[in-house]
């Protein structure tokens, strides 16, 4: 069975890209029943931060008693299909949701050759995300993963807009094989 991982990066309850993520969700479940999902922002643990050591520019990693470290990363190792949801902040992806992203490097070898989905939801442009079309389509590529699919879902704050996303999402949750 395919098991998938959903991370998702908004400290909106019920925010747009919650619903994105939702959506998604619920359209998998018609077809899977092995999936985590870890909402990132939403007070579940301790903060995420990278530490150096006192040499300049020595980077350690960050001590494993830490919530990503024990729960996700393990559940990422075994994913076959990651899903990463993110709200639009200043044209990117918001810091809090890039710093659990970044805990990938210590993993790098090991979260190769998955697939991926990515989606995203702002009240910005298609142009307005257009950095981040950027920043994923170079990080699927430095993770040899497959994309399985994107949604971007521009204007979120128009609800018939968001609904017909959501939809989108969910369709693209039941597609996953």
């Amino acid at each position: 069975m395919t098991k998938v991982v959903i991370i998702t990066g908004s400290p909106h309850f019920n925010g747009a890209s919650q619903k994105l993520a939702d959506s998604f969700e619920w359209g998998l479940k018609e077809n899977y029943t092995n999936i985590y999902r870890y909402d990132g922002l939403q007070g579940e643990g301790e903060p995420h931060f990278l530490q150096l050591e006192n040499a300049p520019g020595m980077e350690v990693g960050i001590p494993n008693h830490d919530l990503i470290e024990r729960k996700v990363i393990p559940k990422l190792l075994e994913a076959d299909v990651i899903v990463l949801v993110s709200s639009l902040y200043y044209f990117e992806i918001n810091a809090q949701f890039k710093a659990v992203i970044d805990r990938f490097y210590d993993y790098n070898h090991e979260l190769k050759d998955k697939k991926m989905v990515f989606m995203m939801a702002g009240y910005g442009t298609q142009e307005d995300m257009d950095a981040v079309k950027l920043h994923i389509r170079k990080l699927n590529q430095y993770m040899r993963w497959q994309m399985l699919g994107e949604i971007y879902a521009d204007d979120s704050w128009n609800e018939e807009k968001l609904a017909n996303f959501a939809k989108k999402a969910y369709e693209l949750g039941k597609s996953i094989k």
